[in-house]
């Protein structure tokens, strides 16, 4: 079509330039077919990664037009923040990489990614087709294309989809040093911290989520009447560690070197919550493990005499290898 606009504008005797340009700069705004042009970029836990804001919304209602949009209820906002529970997202005008008003029906609720590359969002916030940055729940399932190839469809629940968002796999290592009575802090994964926090003699191994206080990796077996991996004391590396007196539970060695810890988020929320009303069982152990592991490797370190035959460390070199989600 372009190619033979052209070719008539040149037959024509009279064509002036600024009449080439203006009939060429009007077939370019009108052209639906050129108004955008993108690849398909992935499923959505591949591009949801590149947008700022991910939420959990209902649609309320449509407001059709040249520019049209919808007024969006957020439900949750699973990545991003928000400083109101409404949000107005801009839709397809026939210029912009973005979906038709029409495929989403007011009343219905949807995983949306907003502002992901290639929906052009200017100021407000909008809605790309170059990718599967929306999914569709229905009965409490999320449909769509979740992980997969282009059109490729699946429908997983809600709480599945909430897990494997917020808590994708990873694996990392890294090396530290830590010095008597300072704090070692690393972000990993893509909501954790590892932390080894001072303790009288030595520090406590503590893994967080951002946002909660609670220790992920308390449940580090064993959980009683021996040293736990996640205390690391001076004792632990002396060469007769039972010349030091005060040391718990009158162990014969401190824990194996390197150590191993597990964690979860569900740690305080799912298990071992103080709704639950019962004790740890192994299982809870077990699905702990599942989700997130790490071992704890001292190199180099220094330790300070003290007077009741104790020690304590002024510094130690360590590495860590962590990996989990879901």
């Amino acid at each position: 079509m372009f190619t033979y606009m052209v070719k008539v504008v040149l037959k024509m005797k009279k064509i002036t330039t600024i009449s080439l340009f203006l009939m060429l700069t009007f077939w370019i705004i009108h052209s639906p077919a050129k108004a955008c042009s993108c690849n398909w970029q992935g499923p959505f836990l591949t591009v949801a990664k590149n947008a700022p804001l991910v939420v959990h919304g209902r649609i309320l209602r449509h407001h059709p037009g040249q520019r049209p949009t919808m007024d969006v209820l957020v439900l949750e906002t699973l990545s991003g923040g928000l400083f109101d529970s409404g949000i107005v997202v801009q839709m397809g005008d026939g210029m912009h990489c973005r979906p038709n008003l029409e495929s989403f029906p007011s009343g219905s609720e949807w995983i949306l990614a907003l502002n992901g590359p290639g929906s052009k969002p200017g100021d407000g916030l909008v809605l790309s087709h170059c990718g599967e940055y929306w999914l569709y729940i229905e009965n409490n399932n999320v449909n769509g294309t979740i992980d997969g190839a282009e059109k490729e469809s699946k429908q997983i629940p809600l709480q599945e989809f909430r897990r494997r968002f917020l808590y994708p796999r990873f694996k990392e290592s890294f090396h530290g040093l830590a010095t008597q009575g300072g704090r070692f802090r690393r972000s990993f994964g893509s909501r954790f911290e590892f932390i080894l926090e001072p303790a009288t003699t030595g520090w406590e191994i503590v893994v967080r989520e951002y946002g909660r206080d609670e220790n992920l990796a308390r449940l580090t077996p064993p959980l009683h009447f021996v040293p736990n991996p996640r205390e690391i004391e001076g004792w632990h590396l002396m060469e007769n560690p039972k010349a030091c007196s005060a040391r718990p539970y009158k162990a014969d060695s401190g824990p194996d070197n390197p150590r191993r810890f597990i964690f979860s988020p569900e740690v305080g929320v799912l298990i071992d919550a103080g709704t639950l009303g019962r004790s740890i069982i192994p299982e809870d152990i077990e699905a702990v493990g599942r989700f997130g592991q790490g071992i704890f490797t001292i190199g180099d370190f220094k330790l300070l005499p003290q007077n009741d035959g104790c020690m304590e460390i002024e510094w130690m070199k360590f590495s860590v290898q962590i990996e989990g989600g879901y």
